[in-house]
């Protein structure tokens, strides 16, 4: 019995004892698992560190090459220079005022053309359409005026044409090529508008000196116009372009205003009048006077009116064939003895500052160029009629 038992006990302490290192087995082998896992733990952060670490000089250099060109960038713009402001001188008034000057000098032409008389508060107007120097080569000066205008005109409103564009493009679009056009069309408007300056000045010379100090209205005002041009011209010029266009502009002025000397002579044919001498002859009058042309004749006579003429004046034989032959015109002649180069005006002539011819003085009035038999009844007071029934009476 107590072998029995004996046999138990040792059977159970070889159980435990078998589970005992079973326990330790495992456990080893656990800690052997945990032992192989850390390890590859760390082998793989090792091995990742190693990759970063190789990454890095890569990274770092990006981000150094980045850096480098955001200030590489930032250099180059700070260092780009400012545009140069646009010139933007009143282009469109500047077309406006050469179009005035062209519809001006186009209406003096026309009435130089057709003999007509300008219509002028003062009293040198026709005294100067009447001049040799209005003409050039047998053509109006005006004409040639109103072409000159005109381009001009067309030049500046093409120039405000591309102002407008480059404005709207603003500085950040800049066209190279537009912006050169425009340059140069401000400069040839200096240049242009030089020339009409010189013109003027002759001109404003001549009316001062050659003709007397004739007041004309449209000669002043032609002047004021070119010289207006010319000072918008010239302030619609960079610094850089002024200091380059000076000296031809200059040059452009000076040869102008001597050629126009040369050119432009008190008589289209004052060249072959030297040594010309015109012995006196009262025009032959080829229109007949009619009642009225007598009545009014005779009235201007008895106030005191007088018509101051020469008798080589083309104008002077045409107010002259107005009233007819027979007709008793209270008229005074400015060259009694003849004319040649240099020949003074009669004393009378001098007296009333006759200025060209004809000139009328009624009731102390001067008025310069041929007149309309109305226009003389009118001024004078004349009460007459040229009506139907004289007309028909003059006839028979």
């Amino acid at each position: 019995m107590s072998l029995v038992f004996a046999r138990a006990r040792a059977g159970r302490a070889s159980i435990a004892t078998d589970r005992g290192i079973r326990g330790r087995i495992e456990r080893a082998s656990a800690r052997a698992r945990s032992r192989r896992a850390t390890k590859r733990s760390v082998v793989s952060r090792e091995s990742s560190g190693a990759d970063d670490l190789a990454r890095a000089p890569a990274l770092v250099d990006d981000a150094a090459a980045s850096a480098s060109e955001r200030k590489r960038s930032t250099m180059v713009g700070s260092n780009l220079p400012t545009p140069t402001p646009l010139a933007r001188p009143p282009l469109s008034a500047m077309g406006g005022l050469a179009s005035a000057g062209a519809l001006e000098s186009s209406y003096l032409a026309f009435q130089k053309l057709t003999g007509g008389e300008a219509a002028c508060p003062l009293s040198g107007c026709q005294t100067a359409l009447n001049s040799g120097y209005a003409e050039l080569f047998g053509i109006p000066l005006s004409a040639y005026g109103a072409v000159a205008y005109g381009m001009v005109a067309a030049l500046a409103f093409g120039a405000a044409k591309t102002q407008t564009e480059l404005v709207e493009r603003g500085d950040e679009n800049r066209d190279a090529e537009l912006e050169s056009k425009y340059g140069k069309s401000r400069v040839l408007l200096f240049f242009a508008s030089t020339g009409l300056a010189a013109v003027s000045s002759y001109l404003l010379y001549v009316l001062a000196f050659k003709l007397g100090g004739a007041e004309c209205l449209y000669c002043l005002t032609s002047a004021a116009i070119s010289f207006t041009l010319f000072g918008i011209g010239f302030a619609g010029l960079s610094g850089k372009e002024s200091a380059n266009a000076a000296p031809p502009a200059v040059a452009l002025y000076i040869i102008t205003v001597a050629l126009m000397g040369l050119v432009l002579t008190e008589s289209p044919d004052a060249s072959s009048t030297a040594g010309l001498r015109l012995a006196y002859a009262p025009p032959q009058l080829e229109q007949k006077s009619t009642a009225y042309s007598r009545s009014l004749a005779k009235h201007l006579a008895e106030t005191g009116a007088k018509m101051y003429g020469a008798f080589w004046c083309s104008h002077c034989i045409e107010q002259k064939e107005t009233f007819g032959a027979g007709a008793e015109i209270p008229y005074v002649e400015c060259f009694p003895n003849g004319w040649e180069r240099g020949t003074p005006v009669a004393d009378a002539c001098s007296a009333a500052n006759v200025e060209g011819f004809p000139t009328w003085v009624i009731d102390g009035k001067k008025l310069e160029g041929e007149q309309t038999l109305e226009k003389l009844a009118e001024l004078s007071g004349f009460r007459g009629e040229n009506d139907a029934a004289s007309m028909i009476a003059d006839l028979f």
